[in-house]
């Protein structure tokens, strides 16, 4: 009589050493260092645009709204793309698409071909991002994975300060180096991820516990995200995502303008401003991220809520420059709470919807869309100071909101036995 053939052992997360834990990390972090990069260097070469390639400023705008519309898009078609055909094949493809369609800007003559290209990159940018949190929510235990996540979506500051110093050293008449430089990052991405990352196919990933425990194989569906009661944790970390982009949108979109033309301060001292918010983001983001495996997802509310209180201090404070930098620097370092939602996004709703969570953080963009038209707005009708002063109104808003959400992290005090597989029960 024949042996039954003994089925293979099923890979698991938690049986990765630290060597490979560290090469998988360092790779998804290069990822969303590149899909920074490319969400932002359009800002960059603006001016250039202008200059070199005859657009007005009108049309430099527009390529943002464009590039927008494709994030927004894609945040909620790649998630399906993601839970059908898993995590890893869609950062590879997602990361050779932004190679490609960053590339087709070098060869645009034309605003149309421009719009229409950066709007296939905000797509791209959604696959890339949304595939690399997801890997990253899988492969790591809930004790880390809110500073390791959080330090990940810190990447955006560091390419600010990465094209900014870029920028400087190639001059005016190398911004075409920026595009390059967006071509070489995702196409060093795709091979990276092709050659090193572990396939998520047939993977025994972390859920909520610090063992791996479930195997990504199940398909979500928007439609179990919007059934029963998950229906109120989906439009819920919708909305606060949007009142985060709004809030951001209304006193961080517009402080540079205020500085200058309220404040009248020199082009020299805003700049430097804009140095101080780098650095408090970065440094939020350790802390943070601390702070939220320490203590719990929920208790970095208390960061909306400080950031609101910041925020209105800048605005009624006396002209001190040491005083305000160091209220802005207390600002940056407070909105960096929020970096903590790649994970918390995520540990809300099962493995298998994981995708779809993690969208809604740039989902959350229908929402603010209006808000620099807001502000616009009032500050014709009354003065740019009210028109930014609805950014505290607004984070306390989403402190209050993100208060109200179930604690996800087991070990912490606020935790109350949420189960994100019986939150749609």
């Amino acid at each position: 009589m024949a042996r039954p053939v003994p089925l293979p052992q099923a890979r698991r997360a938690d049986a990765l050493g630290r060597r490979e834990q560290t090469l998988i990390y360092g790779i998804l972090a290069l990822a969303s260092l590149a899909y920074n990069y490319n969400f932002v260097v359009v800002d960059f070469i603006r001016p250039f645009l202008i200059k070199r390639a005859g657009m007005t400023l009108a049309e430099t705008a527009w390529l943002y709204t464009a590039q927008g519309s494709g994030v927004i898009l894609g945040s909620f078609l790649v998630p399906v793309i993601v839970a059908r055909f898993h995590a890893k094949p869609v950062l590879v493809t997602g990361a050779l698409a932004l190679a490609a369609l960053t590339a087709t800007n070098l060869a645009a003559e034309s605003f149309a071909a421009w719009a229409a290209s950066r709007f296939l990159v905000g797509i791209g940018l959604t696959a890339t991002y949304i595939a690399s949190i997801t890997m990253l929510a899988n492969l790591f235990p809930p004790r880390v994975r809110a500073r390791l996540l959080g330090v990940n979506m810190a990447m955006f500051s560091i390419a600010l300060m990465g094209i900014g110093a870029l920028g400087s050293a190639v001059g005016e008449g190398g911004w075409r180096t920026l595009l390059w430089v967006g071509v070489a990052g995702p196409l060093v991405v795709a091979v990276l991820v092709a050659a090193f990352l572990p396939s998520d196919r047939g993977l025994v990933v972390y859920a909520d516990e610090e063992v791996a425990s479930e195997v990504s194989e199940q398909r979500g569906s928007w439609r179990e995200m919007l059934s029963g009661r998950r229906l109120w944790l989906t439009l819920a970390c919708l909305v606060l995502a949007g009142l985060n982009f709004s809030a951001y949108q209304f006193y961080s979109g517009f402080i540079t303008t205020y500085l200058t033309q309220v404040r009248h301060f020199s082009a020299e001292l805003t700049g430097l401003f804009v140095t101080i918010d780098g650095i408090g983001t970065l440094l939020g983001t350790l802390l943070w991220g601390w702070i939220a495996d320490r203590y719990g997802r929920r208790v970095n509310a208390a960061g909306f809520a400080l950031a609101a209180v910041f925020a209105i201090v800048f605005l009624v404070a006396p002209v001190s420059i040491p005083v305000l930098m160091l209220v802005e620097l207390g600002y940056a370092i407070c909105l960096s709470c929020t970096n903590v939602w790649a994970a918390y996004f995520a540990e809300l709703f099962p493995v298998r919807l994981r995708p779809m969570g993690t969208s809604l953080f740039h989902g959350g963009h229908v929402i603010s869309i209006a808000a620099p038209l807001i502000v616009a707005g009032v500050a014709a009708h009354f003065s740019l100071t009210i028109g930014m002063a609805l950014a505290p109104l607004t984070f306390l808003a989403g402190a209050i909101l993100w208060a109200a959400l179930p604690e996800t992290l087991k070990t912490s005090g606020l935790y109350r036995g949420f189960s994100a597989e019986r939150a749609g029960r």
